[in-house]
């Protein structure tokens, strides 16, 4: 079986030969097609010579321009990366054993992105690696139009796409296009209330993110990540509802660490708004962060690298250190600084200088 490699790309100069190395030995052929390079983009390319390279007029549709690109393709199944991406670990035998099932490859995106100065990182399974005749629908965020079963790999791509490039505001307009043409579906409204919350845009983010939950089935594959932003963006709104949402979603996702860590950041914020109300819900912050750290690491799932360690190890730091209890504040920002949380060793410091 002959698989290819699908790419669309555009002013990638900077990592267009990291992720070609990184595909060495792993695929049989190397299609790029370029929608409309400035840089030394198509240089780059051309120092491969086995890679075929194709040209695309950009036409606001990243569905259209995929599928060009592997029409292009003459393999049995079709592996797609972007340009800002690069394998990390795995290899061609975890491929074969989806090509031997005739099912649709999942690999695993490891992002690094930075936020407030820090650095962080988060993991999702995406759907990269199909049998040739399959096609992507949707104009942005694009997804398989497969009933095929989907299987997760070992396969790991690293993506630094958005680790100095915030991308919503060229997303947030395609997105709105599509909503305007299926505004019933729940994925683009999921779709388009992430990039508004990223935008900082909360009061539309969770108008979207809502209508999103209205429809939504629970076996999406996303909806973990529904509920995340619904409390993110509600937080910050100052919208109420979240105390039913987060009830009625404590058994579906009671494995998932971000959902854990955003209830506490969320209970938090309630009570230094909401001062009448702290001896309700101080409870609340203490219970949920302590459940990120106390999960199944054998069961337990994490999108954010850190929800589950020392994001809210720390945040016990400070609702410990605000209750007065320096010595569980210290022992907590500890914890946090052993997994490597700078802040944390930070706010040792200024702890143990006040208590000199």
């Amino acid at each position: 079986m002959k698989i290819s490699l699908a790419m669309i790309v555009k002013n990638e100069e900077l990592n267009i030969e990291k992720c070609l190395n990184s595909v060495v030995g792993l695929v049989d052929e190397i299609v790029i097609v370029d929608t409309g390079s400035t840089d030394n983009t198509i240089e780059k390319i051309k120092q491969f010579p086995d890679v075929k390279l194709f040209y695309f007029d950009w036409c606001d549709d990243f569905s259209i321009a995929r599928n060009y690109s592997i029409e292009k393709t003459s393999g049995d199944y079709v592996l797609v990366l972007d340009a800002d991406e690069y394998i990390h670990a795995g290899n061609r035998a975890e491929l074969e054993k989806v090509i031997q099932l005739n099912a649709v490859g999942k690999i695993l995106i490891d992002s690094h992105f930075r936020k407030n100065n820090q650095d962080y990182r988060s993991t999702t399974y995406v759907s990269r690696f199909f049998p040739k005749d399959t096609r992507f629908v949707g104009a942005i965020h694009e997804q398989l139009d497969t009933q095929k079963k989907r299987i997760a790999t070992n396969l790991v791509v690293k993506h630094n796409g958005y680790y100095h490039t915030d991308k919503s505001k060229r997303n947030i307009p395609y997105l709105i296009k599509e909503v305007k043409k299926n505004p019933n579906d729940p994925y683009y409204l999921f779709q388009l209330g992430k990039e508004l919350r990223i935008s900082e845009r909360y009061k539309e983010s969770y108008h979207f993110l809502e209508k999103s939950y209205v429809l939504v089935n629970k076996n999406a594959p996303y909806y973990g990540q529904l509920i995340i932003e619904l409390i993110y963006s509600g937080k910050e709104y100052g919208e109420d509802k979240l105390f039913k949402l987060i009830s009625d979603n404590e058994g579906i996702l009671k494995n998932l660490t971000d959902f854990h860590f955003a209830k506490g950041l969320f209970y938090m914020d309630y009570c230094l708004s909401n001062p009448i109300q702290t001896e309700n819900y101080m409870r609340n912050i203490e219970s949920s962060f302590l459940k990120c750290i106390s999960l199944d690491e054998n069961t337990k799932i994490e999108y954010l690298i850190g929800t589950g360690s020392y994001l809210p190890a720390f945040n016990l730091g400070v609702y410990y250190e605000v209750i007065g209890n320096i010595e569980k504040a210290i022992y907590f920002y500890e914890q946090s600084s052993q997994w490597g949380y700078s802040l944390a060793r930070d706010r040792i410091k200024i702890l143990n200088e006040q208590n000199k």
